[in-house]
């Protein structure tokens, strides 16, 4: 199969764009990206098999009149781009996964007549996908809740998309309590000036092993004050080998992205979440509470938490052996685990159908 694979802009949309087009691959079929030319997309595909292109998009949401006009003449030029794209390598699918590129590449699937397919990361749909579904053929949700937002006829619920390098088996390097921090590709200021506030303390927990992915920007400071506290601590900027980082972890904190809780349920991670308080329609606290509802994990908003009260919800459930292994055991079954398979099938069998 020929498809374009559009989005990205984020760890959310990337990850999941870059596990479908390693499946295609993998079957011998010819996979073009589309992104938006932001930096995880750069970094994360610099190096990559796959040829790239970027479109001249941006977000028309929270801006001035000039603002949404300027950003509604890109997406005109975008889709113009995308057009020649697409007249050029041919696709039989055009595939979104969310972020600004899906947008004008779909429209352009459509213009030319070509099928498509999107994918609704989160529990609660985006006003582009939500726009979008009445053009596409198939639409793919990874949670089934979202499924009643779309035409009933269109809609496969197929979970996430999960990288094979997470999917790796990796041995457990040590023997004490494994603490996940990690506030997504770009990191959490919030959360690495919480677990900086939180380190004298966490210094003095017997056997802990801590990983934090701090993003880019906080990596050298976070790191500093870490070994001013005594810490000692696995600081990176980025985690490329996350099935590593996972395999480390009894208890994970993190941001409630929707490729972070399908990884959490893939891999049995309890976790602490503590949603992005600006997602957009707060659909970072839609995914976490799925997780919550199973009892798979707690949730802390941003808002209500206090250094001295989440230290001891920390601590507690770091302890608790037995409470752990539940919430672990609760993971099983709450999402498809086969959703490459799911797409794949259901794509081959859309662009087989005249």
């Amino acid at each position: 199969m020929r498809m374009i694979i559009a989005g990205g802009g984020t760890g959310g949309h990337l990850f999941p764009a870059l596990a479908l087009a390693e499946a295609v691959r993998a079957r011998g079929g010819e996979v073009l990206l589309l992104g938006s030319g932001r930096q995880i997309e750069r970094m994360a595909l610099a190096k990559g098999p796959y040829p790239v292109k970027f479109l001249p998009t941006e977000g028309v949401a929270g801006r001035n009149f000039l603002g949404k006009a300027r950003a509604l003449a890109k997406l005109l030029w975008a889709t113009w781009k995308a057009f020649v794209i697409l007249r050029t390598f041919e696709p039989q699918l055009v595939f979104g996964v969310g972020g600004y590129a899906s947008l004008p590449s779909l429209l352009a699937a459509r213009l030319r007549g070509v099928k498509a397919a999107i994918h609704e990361q989160n529990a609660l749909p985006g006003r582009a996908n939500l726009f979008l579904a009445r053009l596409v053929h198939r639409i793919f949700v990874t949670f089934p809740s979202s499924a009643s937002y779309f035409p009933r006829q269109k809609v496969v619920v197929s979970g996430m998309p999960i990288r094979g390098e997470v999917r790796k088996e990796y041995p457990r390097e040590h023997e004490g309590l494994g603490l996940l921090v990690t506030g997504g590709s770009q990191g959490a200021r919030f959360l690495n000036k919480l677990f900086v506030s939180l380190a004298p303390e966490l210094a003095r927990v017997p056997g802990l092993y801590l990983i934090h992915q701090t993003g880019p920007r906080d990596y050298e400071w976070v790191q500093a004050a870490y070994r001013r506290a005594g810490l000692e601590a696995e600081v990176r900027p980025f985690i490329t080998e996350m099935g590593w980082a996972y395999a480390q972890a009894d208890l994970v904190v993190c941001r409630a992205g929707a490729a972070t809780v399908a990884e959490l349920c893939l891999l049995k991670k309890p976790a602490i979440l503590v949603p992005y308080p600006f997602a957009i329609n707060d659909h970072q606290t839609a995914n976490a509470q799925f997780l919550v509802r199973a009892g798979g994990a707690v949730m802390w908003r941003e808002e209500e938490i206090e250094p001295a009260p989440f230290k001891e919800t920390l601590l507690n459930l770091l302890q608790d052996h037995r409470r752990l292994r539940v919430m672990a055991r609760n993971l099983e079954n709450l999402l498809p685990e086969d959703a490459l398979a799911i797409i794949l099938r259901e794509t081959e069998a859309l662009v087989a159908h005249v």
